[in-house]
């Protein structure tokens, strides 16, 4: 593309109205200098912007752009006119304002510089604008050396060199390692530059490293010339860095985007305003068995069953008839593989700049599976309420604003209350004595903390003990209730012995001992010091480090060490310590207490342990909990064995002839009577070796 730049020509004048983005005047002069005609301008007036460099173009709009009204802008680039040439431009722009159509007008004055030649471009004012006022880094290496021969202001900022630096660097001192080997072919391919043409010849994006090795991506352009009679190339390098992170920013969004919309596990489609698929995403094409390309185009119809088409129909006509409305549709949907699925959708439209819908966005999923665990789940809550129905105990529910949500039959027999009058009603107000009782209480701790509680009361307005177990959930709590009335005296009484045993027992064998700091024996009582001896054979004196008693393994040694140190840290806690009886080689368990002791001034000097044995607790709630197994063992015996021979029983009185007792047919039922019994009497006699066997 040779510069062919002989002589200043008139200037060209073009005034556009950038309201109605359109040109108001051209003069005839656009043709020697754009080398286009104003006809041709007129029918696009993207002719002339598509002549100037991409890089160049995009500094004159943001120029322009950012003009202010009777503000004014001059303007240096370089052009490819339809005839192939390159030209330098000085354009003058000015924007101004129509009083009487309060239009804005941009108001340009562009003219051609003058010739770069080829001999000498070392003072002429091409060379001074293109090389000194361009705001781009611009330099001239010597085409033998690759040296730099002169860089203007703009380089030496955006590289960080000063110009002497620079002019003792060549081109590849401003390259990262892994660009030299491109240079030197791009040169090898490059190496007869023509010098007299001055073509103008874009290089492309080239990765550069500045002063401090940072990275800078270049746009690089460039000519031969003539400078100080040596050939040399005039480059100018546009800084992309920023605009390309940017767009490498904008594929990764792009990606993530399509990534997130693939991994969804709903369907996203987008069907056209004539109801034909433009978008289907991965998840729905996977659960229906589609490829794309068999839907993308077609009409929505062919994924649905014809049963339910209209449903689709009517969704979209509404969805079409009412933008930014959700429609929610609920319909089937056919796979590829003849299966049929329970789908749950909501579509909105989508409009375009103009406000008119384009198309119709629809989100769905597949409930097949949602629709069958509901079912089971409702066949499962009808089992539960003929479950709770049947059960002895008390039963009932409650929401979390406090209002009976279910009670059983059970529930109503012991409050006398029927359950029309609790079911909806809260719970205060139906019982409103209970506000401030036990039960009351239990309660509201019970949400405040979100954790089961089990506890006994008397009642006073059904004058009854009750055991209560009530477990909260999401949705409220659920209470069930046992009357213990009948067995409440003979638990105070069975309690009151076995807490004064118990008292009993800690006054005599419970173990008292503290130590120091260096955890040596300040004090132990008769009880700790009888069972240590008898533990270990060796009798604890005070003074001695008490972990380091001869009767312990070096194990048991580490652990009282971990114990004393968590307490000489400030720690108050209780454990529970097994040990082995010498003599009977049974183990014995101990809880054990350890807390800090504190001086005045909030020091610790030491720790005081105290130890309960439990070996016997223990047994008796392992024994407690055999027996309720016992006891559930025979209610389940006594509610399910016994109801089927006593239900034939009353069968067979039900037939018997009692107005003639001699009836022929009674013998048979009086046989039946007999075998009945017998089975009565094999039940009890179950009954009653579950109730006195120790083993189930």
């Amino acid at each position: 593309m040779p510069i062919n730049i002989t002589a200043p020509t008139t200037d060209c004048i073009i005034i556009f109205d950038t309201d109605e983005e359109r040109y108001l005047f051209i003069s005839p002069a656009i043709i020697n200098i754009l080398g286009i005609t104003a006809s041709q301008l007129l029918g696009n007036n993207r002719v002339w912007p598509d002549m100037i460099s991409e890089t160049q173009r995009e500094d004159m709009e943001t120029a322009v752009a950012s003009l202010g009204i009777n503000e004014y802008v001059e303007l240096n680039y370089l052009i490819n006119t339809p005839q192939n040439t390159t030209r330098a431009i000085i354009d003058k722009k000015s924007l101004v304002v129509d009083e009487a159509t309060n239009h804005k007008f941009l108001v340009s004055t562009i003219s051609v510089k003058t010739q770069l030649t080829t001999s000498d471009a070392t003072e002429d004012s091409l060379f001074s604008d293109l090389f000194y006022k361009n705001s781009n880094p611009v330099w001239i290496v010597d085409i033998q050396t690759l040296r730099f021969v002169k860089v203007n202001h703009a380089a030496t900022v955006h590289y960080g060199y000063t110009e002497d630096e620079f002019l003792l660097l060549t081109l590849s001192d401003i390259r990262p390692a892994d660009e030299i080997g491109s240079l030197k072919t791009y040169l090898s391919n490059n190496e007869n530059f023509e010098i007299s043409a001055g073509d103008f010849n874009p290089a492309g994006i080239w990765k550069h490293s500045n002063k401090q090795g940072e990275i800078i991506y270049a746009d690089v352009n460039w000519f031969g010339i003539k400078y100080n009679g040596r050939n040399c190339i005039l480059s100018i390098a546009t800084d992309v860095t920023a605009k390309l992170q940017y767009q490498d920013e904008a594929r990764r969004r792009e990606q993530f985007l399509s990534s997130l919309i693939d991994s969804q596990t709903n369907f996203l489609i987008r069907i056209d305003i004539k109801g034909r698929f433009s978008f289907v995403n991965k998840q729905f094409l996977k659960t229906f068995g589609y490829k794309a390309n068999e839907l993308i185009g077609q009409h929505f119809a062919i994924t649905t069953i014809p049963q339910e088409l209209h449903l689709c129909e009517e969704a979209f006509v509404t969805c079409v008839s009412n933008p930014g409305k959700i429609v929610k549709l609920l319909h089937k949907k056919p796979d590829v593989w003849g299966g049929v699925h329970d789908t749950d959708w909501e579509f909105i439209s989508i409009t375009d700049d103009s406000g008119q819908v384009c198309e119709v966005q629809g989100i769905g999923q597949d409930i097949t599976s949602k629709l069958k665990i509901e079912q089971e789940i409702k066949e499962a809550a009808e089992k539960l309420d003929a479950f709770i129905e049947s059960i002895t105990d008390s039963f009932f529910i409650i929401d979390n604003e406090w209002r009976f949500v279910k009670v059983n039959s059970a529930f109503e027999k012991m409050t006398n209350t029927p359950r029309e009058e609790m079911l909806g009603n809260v719970i205060w107000d139906v019982y409103p004595e209970i506000m401030d009782s036990g039960f009351g209480k239990a309660y509201y701790e019970m949400i405040e903390k979100r954790e089961s509680v089990k506890f006994t009361e008397y009642f006073e307005p059904i004058d009854r003990w009750l055991s209560t177990s009530a477990y909260p959930s999401a949705e409220g709590i659920t209470i069930y209730i046992k009357d213990i009335s009948d067995e409440r005296r003979a638990q105070e009484e069975a309690h009151w012995t076995k807490t004064s045993l118990e008292a009993l027992i800690n006054n005599t064998h419970d173990h008292i001992w503290s130590v120091d700091r260096e955890m040596r024996y300040v004090y132990m009582n008769d009880a700790y010091i009888r069972e240590t001896t008898h533990l270990t054979g060796v009798e604890p004196m005070a003074g001695e480090h008490s972990y380091l008693n001869k009767g312990y393994s070096e194990e048991i040694h580490k652990k009282w060490i971990d114990y004393y140190s968590r307490a000489l840290l400030g720690e108050q806690y209780t454990i529970t310590n097994e040990s082995i009886d010498r003599e009977t080689t049974t183990p014995l368990y101990f809880e054990v207490s350890f807390n800090p002791i504190y001086t005045q001034q909030g020091d610790i000097i030491g720790v005081g342990c105290f130890a309960r044995d439990i070996t016997r607790r223990l047994k008796i709630e392992q024994e407690l909990i055999d027996q309720n197994e016992r006891l559930r063992n025979i209610a389940s015996l006594s509610s399910h064995e016994i109801r089927r021979p006593v239900a034939s029983m009353m069968g067979l009185i039900s037939i018997m002839d009692k107005e003639n007792f001699f009836n022929p047919e009674n013998e048979q039922i009086i046989q039946h009577l007999f075998t009945v019994s017998a089975e009565i009497d094999d039940v009890i006699r179950l009954i009653v070796d579950n109730t006195f066997t120790s083993h189930r």
